[in-house]
C-alpha cells in the first residue's frame, strides 16, 4: 500500500506542474540556475538600459522555455503514474 501512496504523491506533484502549464517547476532549486542565465552577458550590448532590457527579456525567453519543457514531461509523468496506480488497484 505504501507503494500506491508514493505513486498518488508524485502523480499530485506532477499534476501541480501540468495546472500551472510548467511555472511550478521553474522555481526548484535544480531548475532555477538553468533559466536564470543572461543570454547577452560578454556581449557589447550588455551595457546600461539596453542591457537590462535584454537581460530581462533572457529571464523570460529561457523562463518560458524551461516552463514548456517542464509542462510536457510532468504530462507525461501524470499519465504514467496514473496508470501504475490503476494496475496497482486492481
Amino acid at each position: 500500500m505504501a507503494t500506491i501512496e508514493k505513486l498518488k504523491c508524485k502523480r499530485d506533484e506532477s499534476l501541480i506542474v501540468v495546472c500551472t502549464l510548467g511555472f511550478g517547476a521553474i522555481f526548484s532549486s535544480s531548475i532555477r540556475p538553468v533559466w536564470m542565465k543572461n543570454l547577452f552577458k560578454g556581449t557589447s550590448i550588455n551595457k546600461g538600459v539596453v542591457g537590462f532590457v535584454l537581460k530581462c527579456l533572457s529571464y523570460v525567453f529561457l523562463a518560458l522555455f524551461t516552463a514548456a519543457i517542464m509542462f510536457v514531461i510532468n504530462l507525461f509523468k501524470l499519465i504514467y503514474y496514473q496508470i501504475e496506480i490503476s494496475k496497482l488497484k486492481h
